[in-house]
């Protein structure tokens, strides 16, 4: 029989582990054999909690989890990163963020600010945000952050129009609804998000095309934004802040990140 396409990606999961069949069945607690039988399409349909068990034994994340699972017709909610993944997290990006020359950080699904590196410290004080949720920061009136931007009215709908479009899989989840509601007892969220709701959904996030403009002490600073997610737990994302004018340019290059 032709492997399923979960049996497919399960397979190539484990053999980028490192780890043979029956090494994960082991692990897993199964009969020898079974496991074969499940990535070669034998076994069409396994029991969830067997494939959660094999997933464990081979340290999938949340990502490599998902795919799996639904591959295999299983549903998968998208809970808000634990404090352990959170720690993986800033382990996994600590070099990609040390050697960005430019203003990174990394945020969860939640918006909350797990790791940045150097230039993003000098940027922001970020470390004052720790565990905070960056989205909320720009809207609240009483924010430091917020006091920065010197177009928030060109800013933070275009923020908004990212934020609409990332949040669509994760509408339903219980914790994104308690977010969106405190967040919509912000003023100037409310007021920007229901403009935004009001707009056709845009093909994509265009994050990028609306400049992050502030003001740093007496220097004008001028980014735009990009963010990639996390590959192997896309509820974890890098985001890039990319000079856009020479100013800025020179501004990084006395604050790099290297």
């Amino acid at each position: 029989m032709a492997p399923t396409p979960g049996g497919g990606r399960l397979r190539e999961l484990r053999e980028q582990a490192g780890r043979s069949q029956l090494w994960a069945e082991a692990e897993a607690g199964l009969g020898t054999g079974y496991l074969q039988r499940v990535e070669s399409g034998r076994v069409a349909h396994p029991e969830r909690e067997t494939l959660e068990r094999v997933l464990a034994a081979l340290g999938a994340r949340y990502s490599e989890r998902r795919d799996v699972l639904e591959a295999f017709g299983y549903a998968m909610s998208a809970p808000v990163p634990t404090e352990d993944e959170m720690a993986w997290a800033r382990l996994l990006c600590a070099r990609e963020l040390a050697e960005a020359p430019m203003p990174a950080y990394v945020l969860d699904c939640a918006h909350r600010l797990v790791a940045w590196n150097r230039t993003m410290e000098a940027l922001l004080g970020a470390s004052g945000f720790a565990g905070r949720s960056i989205l909320a920061l720009w809207f609240h009136p009483d924010s430091d952050l917020g006091r920065l931007l010197t177009d928030p009215d060109e800013l933070l709908p275009a923020m908004l129009r990212a934020h609409r479009f990332e949040a669509r899989r994760y509408a339903a989840e219980p914790w994104h609804q308690a977010m969106t509601a405190e967040l919509l007892a912000l003023p100037a969220f409310r007021r920007h998000w229901h403009l935004v709701l009001a707009e056709p959904e845009a093909v994509s996030a265009a994050r990028a095309l609306v400049p992050l403009r502030m003001r740093r002490g007496e220097e004008n600073l001028a980014f735009r934004l990009a963010a990639e997610p996390f590959l192997r737990d896309d509820r974890f994302r890098i985001v890039y802040f990319f000079p856009a004018d020479p100013a800025t340019m020179a501004w990084g290059s006395r604050h790099g990140a290297a």
